[in-house]
């Protein structure tokens, strides 16, 4: 059965099914026939001994004082009728029983003696009869039995007839069901195949674009068909997505190793030179020495960004509390205060309510802040403003908090901004600057993992406005 199709084993249980209830039914009918056929008989041998027992004239105490009537009267082809005394001894028989008798036994007419009405079948001339016994009684004394006895050869003809047809009737019914059975089950199996068909085809092809085209009623192959359809464009969804993450990750790789060898043979070169000078030309050992401590810098701040973007990949979940964002503010002024070199001014942190909290990671945060700023002292010239200011209401959510970086320095071409936070990207404006291109990429995957975005407002050469945005800020109170 494990090897058989579905097909053939639908056909054989549902022909099994048919075959069972023809059994059950053909048993009930044959036992329903057989029943009425000897109630009939039953009732047609008792009806003629209640006729012969009226037609006996009755003469004091004997059965040899009794008249019998004819019973020739009373019997036909096939009935036969017998009369026996109390010791078993043949008083009369009809004419068709020739010189043989009816069979009696001991215990026959040991119940008939005791005043019991019974029937019996017992063998007679090679054939099977149904016998009525019906004790005569006289003045409350069994003076003998009356036997009427009926050849049982027609039922058993008419009952083996219907055996045979109902037997045959259903051997051919099976039959039937079963090729017409395998022949609708073919047929209803054949949009499974056209759609195990499609399925096979777009595995054998790996063309995932591919769909099952099924042409019929909204049943529960339609729903198959769609549910394979919707698993299949997941699946495409899903592998388009593999491949872009293949390609980001080979592009990553590349621009990684890139950015990582200039910085190692600057050092590298340096340190040769140093190796080859010894303690002469003080001057230029000192510029080889500050050249490396720089591009180790650089080197550090790559390794470190790089990392950031590994736990990005790893979809890293991150820690929040509740924080006060005039506090968050304070901090990150306190950071940027040693590291940038550069004049920033500040504005609306004075106005911030005291008790609006956003929930965030601050060291994130402070480094995103770290990030935008660090982008405007490279772009902006010493003349130059760099403005680092928060605000609430500035996205389309309400109770959205805006922190943002504005520049007055080149600003961003609307071709770059399309790219600007991609990985390892660097504008036309960035060109000969010092950096790696993550910076911008860092930022945004900092804001989405807080539920928020990194908004870009610029145009060339009219400066830059950077907005970290995020939801949810709300008093403490």
């Amino acid at each position: 059965m494990e090897n058989m199709s579905l097909r053939l084993r639908l056909t054989i249980l549902f022909t099994g099914i048919l075959g069972l209830t023809l059994v059950i039914f053909s048993f009930v009918v044959y036992l329903i026939m057989s029943r009425t056929l000897y109630t009939e008989v039953d009732n047609s041998i008792s009806a003629m001994a209640s006729s012969v027992v009226r037609s006996m004239k009755v003469s004091p105490f004997e059965l040899d004082k009794v008249q019998i009537p004819n019973v020739d009267v009373f019997s036909s082809p096939g009935t036969y009728l017998q009369i026996v005394d109390a010791r078993g001894k043949m008083v009369s028989r009809s004419a068709n029983m020739g010189l043989q008798y009816l069979p009696m036994s001991e215990d026959t007419l040991g119940m008939a003696a005791a005043g019991r009405e019974f029937y019996e079948n017992v063998g007679y001339r090679d054939n099977r009869i149904r016998v009525y016994n019906y004790p005569l009684i006289l003045e409350g004394k069994v003076i003998g039995v009356l036997q009427v006895g009926r050849s049982l050869s027609q039922v058993e003809m008419v009952l083996g007839r219907l055996r045979a047809l109902m037997l045959s009737g259903a051997a051919m019914a099976v039959l039937t069901a079963g090729l017409m059975g395998f022949s609708l089950a073919r047929t209803a199996f054949k949009p499974v195949e056209r759609i195990i068909e499609a399925a096979a085809s777009i595995q054998r092809g790996s063309d995932l674009k591919k769909r099952i085209d099924y042409h019929g009623p909204k049943d529960e192959l339609y729903t198959l068909s769609e549910t394979l359809n919707g698993m299949l464009e997941r699946l495409e969804s899903m592998y388009s997505r593999l491949e872009e993450i293949n390609e980001a990750q080979r592009r990553f790789v590349a621009d990684a190793s890139h950015e990582l060898r200039t910085p190692l043979t600057t050092i590298r070169g340096n340190a040769e030179l140093l190796l080859k000078m010894g303690d002469s030309h003080p001057d230029t050992r000192a510029e080889a020495l500050a050249d490396i401590a720089g591009e180790a810098e650089r080197l550090t701040r790559l390794v470190s960004n790089l990392l950031y973007l590994a736990r990005a990949d790893a979809c890293q979940v991150i820690e929040t509390s509740p924080v006060r964002l005039r506090e968050l503010m304070e901090r990150a002024v306190d950071s940027l205060k040693f590291t940038t070199g550069r004049k920033i001014e500040f504005e609306g942190l004075e106005s911030l309510p005291e008790d609006l909290q956003v929930n965030v990671n601050a060291d994130l945060i402070i480094q995103a802040i770290n990030i935008l700023v660090d982008n405007a002292v490279k772009y902006t010239p010493a003349e130059g403003e760099i403005v680092l200011g928060a605000s609430t209401g500035g996205g389309s959510e309400p109770g959205t908090v805006s922190i943002y970086v504005r520049d007055s320095g080149p600003g961003i071409s609307e071709e770059d901004s399309q790219d600007i936070f991609e990985r390892f990207y660097r504008g036309e404006t960035a060109r000969g600057k010092s950096g790696s291109g993550l910076g911008l990429s860092i930022a945004q995957w900092i804001m989405q993992k807080h539920g928020g975005s990194v908004a870009l407002n610029s145009k060339e050469g009219s400066g830059s406005c950077f907005s970290l945005l995020l939801a949810g800020g709300s008093s403490s109170g």
